[in-house]
């Protein structure tokens, strides 16, 4: 555990200095106390465990929670550090995708504990702390399930893959051409497919391609490009192991 990673993101400094002695006995840790700091962060490094607080001033947690799950190239889980006690602000938390959620004032057993677990399990299993709801769209899968049996459903998203496998070989070497034109209708192409399919994560990252490509920010296009490719094996992984095709 020793060789684990964790970013903490606190803009208080006592909560910030406590969180840091406890993680400090367990695995290594960096910290920051911005939500702009914490996206930046994880598009350069993979961590293990994130832990954010939800109260952070100008872009809160919950906003970059998300800007992480939609920006970053790795995956990993997100546990909220919170003052808010109530059951519904924590199920609402949950739902949004974050792993676990600790209330302050932070119980050093009861976190060291909720930290322990994390960080024991396998990148496999971490991988299924993303946001399900946010992979797939119950919705749209429903919604196209009552028209087509689940072979032929599963046969549809399985062509969805190959052909953003082929767009995504397109999309590489027009970045390397800085072909334009051809980065903008190969991410409309993968904006389209993906909300037809209810990929919704693929849908948001394309989306921010899309508009990289227009205003020719290159670095930033090529980190969303990674980015995108990451949730394409995430994607997959996600239809692989569910069983929404036997429903």
């Amino acid at each position: 555990m020793k060789t684990k990673k964790v970013l903490i993101v606190d803009a208080n400094d006592m909560n910030r200095r406590l969180i840091e002695n406890l993680i400090e006995q367990l695995c290594g840790f960096e910290s920051v106390k911005t939500g702009f700091e914490a996206v930046e962060k994880t598009s350069q490094v993979a961590f293990d465990l994130i832990l954010m607080d939800i109260q952070l001033p100008v872009m809160d947690g919950m906003t970059t929670a998300k800007a992480i799950w939609r920006k970053s190239p790795y995956r990993c889980p997100i546990i909220a550090v919170s003052n808010f006690s109530e059951e519904n602000s924590r199920k609402c938390l949950l739902e949004m995708g974050f792993h676990d959620v600790i209330s302050k004032p932070i119980r050093p057993k009861h976190f060291l504990e909720a930290v322990s677990d994390i960080l024991s399990c396998t990148d496999d299993e971490k991988l299924s702390f993303h946001d399900s709801p946010e992979i797939l769209d119950k919705t749209v899968f429903n919604q196209l399930s009552k028209f087509n049996p689940p072979t032929t459903l599963r046969s549809l998203y399985i062509d969805f893959i190959e052909e953003l496998d082929q767009l995504m070989s397109l999309i590489e070497k027009a970045l390397k051409e800085k072909d334009k034109q051809s980065l903008i209708e190969n991410f409309h192409t993968i904006k389209g497919n993906s909300g037809t399919f209810g990929a919704k994560t693929i849908f948001t990252i394309s989306s921010d391609a899309d508009l990289q490509a227009r205003a020719e920010e290159w670095d930033s296009l090529e980190s969303t490009i990674k980015t995108l490719k990451n949730e394409r094996v995430i994607f997959k992984k996600y239809l692989e192991e569910e069983t929404i095709f036997n429903s």
